[in-house]
């Protein structure tokens, strides 16, 4: 597995890492398609294969994707670097402190390497929410700050409010189909040395030549995400069979081909879910290797012949803004 410095903090993370919003999360098939001992499976295969990246939240399972992580990290919690997010719902000072007590309760640790902000709060000022975070850095509660789902402007604005630590990265959704951080904050985040931490890097499991037309999601959080209209599968095949093509060459999936598009990009980490050892190996196949120049290019003339074919949303008002 290969590494990165997350931000400028100095703290090495696997530029694979471990997403456990399934864990826990009955919207997501637990204890009905998967359990406990299909992620303690996951987990174990991601010490085997130097993942260290963990990224979980306090609402995960409302609470159980950390309560899984701690019980399970039990005798080898240094082997692993957590990430974990409090949700704006905690409107104080006070409050976010409580949050983070909780979540360090529930992980069975004493310290977060990365506590984050899931999501800004327009009720809740900037300034409140930063010197919480500053404050659970000071004590040796949390090793790094990070944000979840900021625009540049909003990050901008959260850094003025700090005056000991940077912000070390923005969590956002990246991949190949959804790539609303390059029109400036990717750019940004490299400038300024944060991190960005790509979620939804498979954008839901689409980019793993898992759906079409004829195999749509039948339920879950899938059928509300707009990629999985018959439209955009349809307008999606000429992509994936370009991302399979390559793969082939490289002896790699559909999935490991979208994977490594984004870690071979400076700044950026992947976090794709896994809910068993399989998924695990899977991502972990989309680093240490590198696509050629050709390659991308034959990925962007895929992507932009989406843009073209693609449902409201993904169509040629945001290939024009994407590639003008």
């Amino acid at each position: 597995m290969e590494f990165t410095e997350l931000g400028r903090t100095g703290l090495k993370v696997s530029v694979i890492g471990l997403g456990t919003w399934q864990w826990g999360s009955r919207e997501w098939g637990w204890l009905r398609s998967y359990g406990k001992e299909d992620v303690a499976g996951a987990l174990d295969e991601a010490e085997r294969l130097g993942i260290n990246l963990i990224d979980t939240a306090e609402i995960y399972g409302s609470g159980e994707s950390e309560r899984l992580i701690g019980e399970l990290l039990k005798g080898r919690r240094e082997k692993f670097f957590i990430a974990s997010k409090f949700f704006p719902y905690h409107m104080t000072y006070d409050g976010i402190i409580k949050a983070c007590y909780k979540s360090l309760e529930r992980l069975r640790t004493s310290e977060i390497d990365l506590y984050q902000v899931h999501w800004p709060n327009p009720i809740v000022p900037m300034k409140t929410m930063m010197k919480a975070m500053e404050h659970l850095y000071s004590q040796g509660k949390i090793r790094a700050i990070g944000v979840s789902n900021f625009s540049q402007s909003q990050l901008a604005s959260a850094r003025t409010h700090l005056s000991k630590v940077d912000v070390a990265s923005n969590q956002v959704k990246y991949n190949i189909l959804e790539r609303d951080p390059e029109g400036g904050l990717l750019s940004y985040l490299r400038r300024e040395g944060m991190s960005l931490i790509a979620y939804s890097p498979l954008a839901q499991g689409l980019l793993t030549g898992k759906y079409s037309v004829t195999s749509r999601p039948s339920g879950g959080i899938r059928r509300t995400n707009i990629l999985f209209s018959r439209r955009n599968l349809r307008s999606a095949e000429g992509l994936l069979e370009t991302l399979k093509e390559i793969g082939a060459r490289h002896d790699r999936t559909t999935s490991q081909v979208a994977l490594n598009w984004l870690v071979t990009k400076p700044s950026v980490i992947a976090i794709p879910g896994a809910k068993g050892p399989r998924h695990v190996r899977e991502n972990a196949g989309g680093a240490g290797w590198v696509l050629t120049e050709d390659e991308l290019k034959e990925i962007e003339r895929a992507y932009r012949a989406f843009l073209e074919g693609s449902e409201r949303g993904y169509g040629r008002a945001l290939l024009r803004m994407v590639h003008p």
